[in-house]
């Protein structure tokens, strides 16, 4: 029998959440099997956030508060089927990037805004053929979501510091680090992903159930996994 091994998180915020979601103390492999959905990053207020819930999320998945960016037709920031592959592929001849003016660093965001001007109409041709049949019932998607909101679990996260400097060096830590702690949450459907910068995109072969990821404001040091995300069902990378 498979050893079922107690958790260490490297976020406390992030370890007293799940803690709250389960109610109990420790937290090992097997709870973190349950968690379905997560939403987890900055959430653009000088602070973090994270939200859980351990029921599936519907498929399709939408969410239908963010903005357009789950709508179909092209018009919104989601790929889906084949299209997924092909995002890939111009995410590697074009990488979206930014160069640290200190440092020469250089560090990639994801955004699908000049993909949609090449592949729009190819997309929404695509989707009336062979796609309807997948869509048939987003409407009822929706309706979905919003009972789904109800089993989520949201905690914010800020710490306060004497001065700016101190705040930035802890806000920076954390978004450098937070990538240990995603890969923990192993029997995710549904991930979402909010600023921070991650090494790079590896840390989801920890999910083999994974079938949705959201991108939002996310920087990467290398795209070093991006192949692996042909296995989603859908894609959306955006930024605000």
């Amino acid at each position: 029998m498979k050893e079922d091994k107690k958790i260490e998180f490297t976020q406390k915020w992030i370890r007293d959440a799940v803690k709250k979601l389960f109610q109990k103390e420790d937290i090992y492999e097997s709870d973190m099997e349950k968690i379905k959905y997560l939403l987890i990053g900055e959430d653009f207020y000088n602070g973090y956030m994270i939200e859980m819930s351990t029921a599936t999320p519907a498929d399709p998945f939408c969410d239908t508060d963010g903005g357009d960016e789950w709508e179909l037709g092209g018009d919104g920031a989601t790929v889906t089927g084949r299209f997924i592959q092909l995002y890939i592929d111009y995410v590697k001849e074009n990488p979206f990037d930014y160069i640290d003016s200190d440092t020469g660093e250089r560090t990639f965001e994801l955004s699908q805004l000049h993909f949609w001007d090449k592949y729009k109409e190819e997309y929404e041709e695509s989707e009336t053929e062979e796609d309807c049949e997948d869509y048939e019932d987003w409407k009822d998607t929706v309706k979905k979501w919003k009972s789904y909101e109800k089993t989520i679990q949201c905690e914010r996260y800020f710490e306060k510091f004497d001065n700016d400097d101190a705040y930035d060096e802890w806000y920076q830590q954390v978004g450098q680090t937070i990538q240990c702690d995603i890969g923990l949450f192993t029997g995710l459907e549904v991930l979402r992903t909010q600023g921070a910068e991650y090494q790079d995109m590896t840390f989801l072969r920890t999910m083999p159930l994974l079938r949705v990821w959201e991108v939002v404001e996310t920087q990467f040091h290398s795209l070093e996994g991006i192949d692996d995300l042909v296995r989603l069902k859908q894609l959306c990378c955006w930024m605000d």
